[in-house]
């Protein structure tokens, strides 16, 4: 840290990356590229270290979602109810989960595309022709 001299640390490069010789022969991920950029990342490379140790990011989310955490009385020793068993509450708060779980949902549930309707001619229907017509439309759209 004597380099620095009160200096603000600099951030790390591609060169910084570069396997040195005392690294573990097996990690090969920061050397590896396949991306035709020449500083892409390489997804595959990412994936296999994660694998290797043994970190899935949807399961640690999953985790840190459901995570409690012990509720304290004013001494900090954890509340426990009539049986015994000691108050939880979870983790992160209502909008946290919400808000990350809004994330997760792109890639589990399909986008809806909206639907554009061009009507042609000079219609002039009444409510209830209307309400007939979409009637209409509703169960065909229901029998498919």
């Amino acid at each position: 840290m004597a380099e620095l001299a009160g200096a603000p640390p600099k951030l790390a490069t591609a060169d910084d990356l570069v396997r040195s010789s005392a690294a573990k022969p097996s990690r090969k991920h920061a050397v590896s590229r396949s991306s035709k950029k020449p500083m892409g990342i390489n997804l595959k490379m990412v994936s296999e270290a994660l694998i290797e140790e043994g970190l899935d990011p949807t399961l640690e989310m999953i985790k840190i979602l459901k995570k409690e955490v012990p509720v304290l009385d004013a001494n900090g020793k954890p509340r426990v109810d009539k049986a015994g068993k000691p108050i939880t509450r979870p983790a992160l708060d209502d909008d946290t989960k919400l808000r990350t779980l809004n994330e997760l949902l792109q890639y589990t549930q399909p986008k809806l595309k909206s639907v554009e309707m061009k009507v042609s001619g000079n219609l002039e229907l009444t409510n209830e022709q209307l309400d007939a017509r979409l009637a209409m439309l509703f169960a065909k759209a229901a029998k498919r």
